[in-house]
């Protein structure tokens, strides 16, 4: 197996918008069994920092997130406000929206200041708490929004706002 040597060293989610979260849900619950489902409103106060194409902004939007072996889904449902999520269901529809991709020995802003040397800057930054993300702007090059994260050492994510359809076994 050959390793990555760019700025670009694992995958770690692929991530759809949706107009609605919860149909969605049930649909790879009861289809793939994707699940139990982690769903949480990011949005003001708890959603912090946020920049649209470096213009401070104020969006809010729903997530849901489950996990198959490494992989996380991610799926997103646009609340309030203008974001790329509303941008992306007006012009292609429901669908995958981006990969969340890992930067592993490069600093965060030095990822950032990387991609946007390479005429892909932000789209879309905001802050949840401690951690950092930034959806770059590589859908005209790469075909496909590319999303970068920082996380403090040893993060633990939150208690969701509920579980769907349960919360996970321990």
């Amino acid at each position: 197996m050959a390793l990555g040597n760019g700025l670009v060293s694992g995958v770690q989610q692929v991530a759809l918008v949706v107009h609605d979260l919860d149909l969605t849900m049930s649909k790879y619950t009861k289809q793939l069994g994707i699940g139990p489902w982690w769903v949480t409103l990011y949005g003001p106060p708890r959603l912090t920092e946020m920049r649209i194409r470096g213009v401070e902004s104020s969006y809010s939007m729903k997530l849901a997130i489950a996990w198959t072996g490494d992989t996380m889904w991610e799926l997103i449902q646009p609340v309030s406000g203008p974001s790329i999520y509303k941008e992306f269901l007006e012009a292609h529809g429901e669908g995958l929206h981006h990969v969340l991709v890992e930067h592993r020995g490069t600093e965060f802003e030095t990822a950032i200041a990387a991609f946007s040397a390479g005429g892909c800057p932000p789209l879309m930054e905001g802050r949840f708490g401690e951690v950092r993300f930034a959806y770059m702007d590589t859908e005209g090059s790469l075909k496909t929004v590319l999303e970068i994260v920082e996380r403090p050492e040893g993060f633990v994510r939150p208690e969701p706002d509920y579980w769907y359809p349960t919360p996970p076994k321990l």
